[in-house]
């Protein structure tokens, strides 16, 4: 029986080079953003699947349906557009794209996307909400920590009904 043979492959590179050895920068390919590519190990959970129960796994996490629990993973999670949560969600990278609802999302970085809607404390060291995404909650930016603990931000937006105070609000 003869040994197994192998296979080199190619990797792309962010830059390749000429021939006078300078480095000349090259564009990724279409549709291989990490979030836009699931990974062969992930946890799928499928479009018009409903989870009740928690989730741990160290594989990374996508959800495409509704989980009714919290998720933990020590590799990222992806809650694509259309799906829900109804559960905390730890992770080492957390991409919002649909609905949570939960008491926390602690990941190292944490990215709501326009079409998100959460409801949550969201503690990370790095957060992202984009322009149109609907978020209720307060955000503790771990590893920027002072004397007197992390630094916490608290959603102050006025509603109809409230007014400026300038003796409360200061000169903002």
């Amino acid at each position: 029986m003869s040994a197994p043979r192998r296979r080199q492959l190619a990797v792309p590179s962010a830059s390749s080079q000429t021939r006078e050895g300078r480095l000349t920068p090259t564009t990724s390919p279409p549709g291989q953003r990490f979030s836009e590519v699931t990974h062969p190990s992930a946890t799928v959970i499928g479009h018009g699947t409903l989870i009740r129960g928690n989730l741990t796994t160290t594989d990374p996490v996508e959800i495409r349906g509704t989980l009714e629990g919290d998720c933990q993973t020590s590799a990222s999670c992806f809650v694509r557009e259309g799906a829900r949560v109804l559960g905390n969600i730890d992770a080492a990278a957390l991409l919002v794209a649909g609905e949570v609802d939960a008491g926390v999302l602690r990941a190292d970085k944490v990215e709501i996307r326009a079409s998100a809607r959460v409801a949550a404390t969201i503690r990370a060291r790095v957060v992202a909400i984009a322009d149109g995404a609907v978020y209720e909650g307060e955000v503790e930016m771990e590893g920027a920590r002072g004397a007197s603990g992390p630094a916490v931000i608290r959603d102050r937006r006025r509603g109809e009904h409230e007014r400026r105070d300038p003796a409360r609000d200061g000169d903002r």
